[in-house]
């Protein structure tokens, strides 16, 4: 079962919440007062925490701001425990961020009811993602298909096109009729079809390539141990000739039992997808942030950029979503292959945000989760 971090300053509540919730088969986490919450924060990262309103030093209020004003922590739902007739708390504690309450004197079954409500919206806010992933997956081959059709029509055409400059510059040939001038013109527009086939072809190479991509995002995971610098250096190798500063931010020496190849592949997508959307100045710079907080990994990156132009970041996730549609390589697939990648391989969770200072990915990755099925 998942972690429960309940916050009270009185022990004999505390108990209380600790024996109705472990009954149940909750794994419970206890704190008194707001400050020992957020260090265990810290360090488990809770499902959910339910927090006294009232209490010395830190209130719950406060407790839930502080929550909230952090990117890693402000998914975390809180539900909040107050007198009864105390409604003006309860409004307040609710407008902070707080998802629910529950009245004291404490009734084991309102307890119950309340928290298996909330972990039934968190499954049933993961089961949406992963049902809209599988739902763009679809459109996703259905749109390749149609932007194939494009590159290999003219590429057919062009060769036959250049198929033919040859058989005419043959038959002159054979009947002595070739001329410089028609040699010379002959070449040109062979060498102008060969430009265009190849040109053509690269982008359905490029296609092919986005498609083993995409396999290998529905691929299952592969941990294993892999360090952060490790993934740092081969993207700074990467990205050394195409002028992004890459800002690399993290304490973690030590190994992290994750999919390596699968986050340098998250790592790289969104980069590349900066590059092509993001920068309207030749200076480009990206900050990647990573601290290991329980049993995840919490990753935060941003560009900088100009953030989302005209679409929504619901619409960033969908396939052959672009603001550069027509201009080569920009066909609006990095964002939903990252999302898959992240889903899919690395078995974790994300959030998209345009910012003030440009686009921001907040990822969440397990690092000691049980063995892959």
């Amino acid at each position: 079962m998942a972690d429960i971090l309940i916050v009270d300053d009185m022990p004999e509540n505390l108990q209380v919440l600790q024996l109705i919730l472990r009954k149940e088969g909750f794994k419970v986490l206890a704190a008194r007062g707001g400050d020992i919450a957020l260090s265990i924060v810290k360090k488990h990262h809770p499902a959910l925490i339910v927090t006294d309103i009232k209490m010395p030093n830190m209130s719950g209020i406060e407790l839930c701001k502080t929550l909230k004003s952090n990117a890693v922590t402000a998914g975390i739902p809180v539900v909040f425990v107050s007198a009864y007739e105390d409604s003006e708390s309860l409004v307040q504690a609710l407008s902070v961020g707080g998802v629910d309450y529950i009245t004291k004197p404490y009734k084991p079954s309102e307890i119950i009811a309340r928290v298996n409500t909330q972990f039934k919206l968190i499954e049933a806010q993961k089961l949406a993602v992963k049902q809209q992933l599988s739902n763009t997956i679809n459109q996703m081959m259905i749109g390749i298909a149609h932007e194939l059709n494009t590159p290999l029509g003219t590429s057919i055409t062009s060769s036959s096109y250049l198929k033919e400059i040859a058989q005419n510059l043959q038959q002159a040939l054979t009947s002595q009729t070739l001329t410089q001038a028609h040699l010379v013109d002959g070449f040109e527009q062979m060498k102008e079809s060969c430009e265009l086939c190849i040109r053509n072809l690269e982008k359905v190479a490029k296609f092919v390539s986005l498609l083993k991509s995409i396999s290998q995002s529905e691929r299952g995971c592969v941990r294993a141990p892999t360090k952060l610098f490790d993934i740092e250096n081969r993207l700074r190798n990467s990205f050394s000739k195409q002028n992004v500063k890459i800002e690399f931010i993290t304490e973690i020496a030590a190994n992290l039992y994750i999919d390596g190849q699968a986050l340098l592949e998250v790592f790289e997508n969104l980069i590349e997808n900066s590059i092509a959307h993001a920068w309207c100045s030749p200076e480009h710079s990206v900050t990647i942030s990573c601290q290991h907080l329980g049993e995840l990994l919490h990753i935060s990156y941003i560009d900088y950029g100009v953030g989302l132009k005209g679409i929504s970041t619901t619409e960033l996730l969908k396939p052959f979503i672009t603001t550069k549609r027509g201009n080569a390589g920009h066909v609006g697939l990095s964002a939903n292959l990252t999302a898959n990648l992240i889903s899919g391989a690395l078995q974790g969770e994300f959030d998209v945000d345009n910012t003030p200072l440009g686009l921001e990915w907040r990822i969440r990755i397990p690092v000691s989760a049980p063995d892959c099925d």
